[in-house]
């Protein structure tokens, strides 16, 4: 069974696109290559660092959302230690079931405010 992931990482500022792009699809090929499969990729670019790591004040930040067997992200965390170009990581473990359940709860909510608002309007009688 595949579990949802999400990882973060933190690539330094002096990396050029090409380089950051390059370190991005390594990344996602070391998932790909270990029973992984991407769901999304977001580069939310250049930020500015809650704190100073690694003598960065600045870093490429990007989120990678994928589905992988548990083994999976013993490998992923060890590549992204040993990535000279990569300041910060962290990966969690999704938890879809409440995430739908939640989505859904919402849904049932909305549709029953909009039956409420079309019903149609009654008038005293006077």
């Amino acid at each position: 069974m595949l579990n949802d992931y999400e990882s973060v990482f933190i690539i330094r500022p002096s990396l050029t696109e090409e380089e950051a792009g390059g370190l991005t699809d390594k990344i996602k090929g070391i998932i790909e290559k270990n029973g992984g499969q991407i769901v999304k990729v977001e580069n939310w670019g250049k930020k500015k660092l809650a704190y100073e790591a690694k003598k960065e004040k600045k870093g490429i930040y990007v989120l990678l959302h994928f589905q992988g067997p548990g083994t999976l992200i013993s490998e992923l965390e060890r590549n992204l230690k040993i990535q000279d170009g990569i300041i910060k990581y962290q990966t969690v473990k999704l938890n879809m079931k409440e995430e739908e359940s939640k989505a859904r709860r919402i849904g049932l909510l909305v549709e029953a405010q909009r039956e409420k608002a079309l019903e149609p309007i009654s008038h005293r009688e006077s």
